[in-house]
């Protein structure tokens, strides 16, 4: 078996480097007679295709105010959130403080005698 050449530091410039070209088998996805109504139906809407087509704000004042009220709603569905979730600790809370009243109530010495008498 023959060893391997390794590939030395510098190019050798009398032969070409090696490159690869990709040559695709399939046509653009785009018929030539769909590119030619897209532009026939362009230039019925738009008009002529020489003038610039005008750009169209919309109106600030309308959608401020629009904006505003999504904003206001936003922040406030987030501090209800934010009330609700500290409801909701304070409620697992105060159960996990009656939990534990509860256990230091009760009286576990017959459960442990009976696991000794077990054992």
């Amino acid at each position: 078996m023959k060893a391997p050449k390794l590939r030395g530091p510098f190019r050798n410039v009398r032969t070409a480097p090696r490159s690869f070209s990709f040559k695709s088998r399939h046509l653009s996805g785009v018929r030539p007679e769909w590119e030619e109504r897209k532009r026939r139906v362009e230039e019925e809407v738009l008009g002529a295709s020489d003038r610039p087509r005008t750009i169209k704000f919309r109106q600030g004042a309308r959608d401020s105010e629009g904006r505003a009220a999504r904003r206001a709603a936003s922040v406030r569905a987030g501090r209800m959130a934010a009330v609700r979730a500290t409801l909701v600790a304070l409620v697992l809370v105060y159960l996990t403080y009656r939990a534990v009243l509860w256990v230091d109530a009760q009286n576990y010495a017959n459960f442990l005698q009976f696991m000794q008498s077990n054992g």
